[in-house]
């Protein structure tokens, strides 16, 4: 699981959320291993300071062996340290025993890590695909922030108006991180996505 796209990062990106994004296919019959192992490595990365949790996607038919594994981090730090660790090493080191081939992995930080393509059937390059262009990103964070996370915050104001200032303001951020990266990027991106993935939703239809 060593094969990768990442390049040095930038250090004004630094404390950026991350979110590391593998695409695997297992050895056939080693399947059940194969999750074994990889949820064995998803355990071991939870203990590492900054992350925020993590999804596989498993294949959708017969015909698509791949899985996808979606780990994000709170900055691009954390998500560094969590894969130059000998823990991950290690943990690697025992998935690659029921892979048929080394993961594809991209690192994806900022806008790109609310913006995943959508999981595909058939023989798509989804985790290969670029990410939709910036002006599209920023469309689809525009009507998030104006139709749920600013409606959100004037609802819950009032239950914060006797903390502190910078305390409640600390909250009510949270909570619009929270909402933003597992409910309504989520699903506005599979709303959206024929505008934000065209190549991949043509692709997938062709096939």
């Amino acid at each position: 699981m060593m094969s990768t796209k990442s390049s040095t990062m930038d250090s004004s990106i630094a404390n950026e959320p991350s979110t590391i994004l593998a695409t695997a296919c297992p050895a056939t019959g080693k399947e059940h291993l194969w999750e074994q192992a990889i949820g064995e490595l998803i355990r071991t990365s939870l203990s590492f300071p900054g992350h925020l949790g993590a999804t596989v996607l498993k294949p959708h038919t017969a015909l698509d062996r791949q899985y996808r594994v979606i780990t994000k981090f709170d900055s691009h730090e954390h998500m560094q340290r969590w894969y130059d660790s000998p823990e991950r090493q290690a943990c690697v080191v025992a998935l690659s025993a029921f892979e048929a081939k080394p993961a594809d992995i991209q690192h994806l930080t900022g806008l790109e890590a609310w913006f995943e393509p959508p999981q595909l059937e058939a023989h798509t390059e989804v985790a290969k695909q670029s990410h939709p262009p910036k002006y599209k990103m920023a469309v689809i964070i525009w009507i998030a922030v104006y139709a749920t996370v600013l409606p959100m915050i004037a609802m819950l104001k009032p239950m914060v108006a006797g903390i502190h200032p910078l305390v409640s303001s600390a909250m009510l951020a949270a909570a619009s991180v929270v909402l933003m990266t597992w409910i309504v990027m989520p699903i506005l991106t599979r709303i959206f996505q024929a505008w934000l993935f065209p190549t991949a939703v043509k692709t997938d239809a062709a096939n």
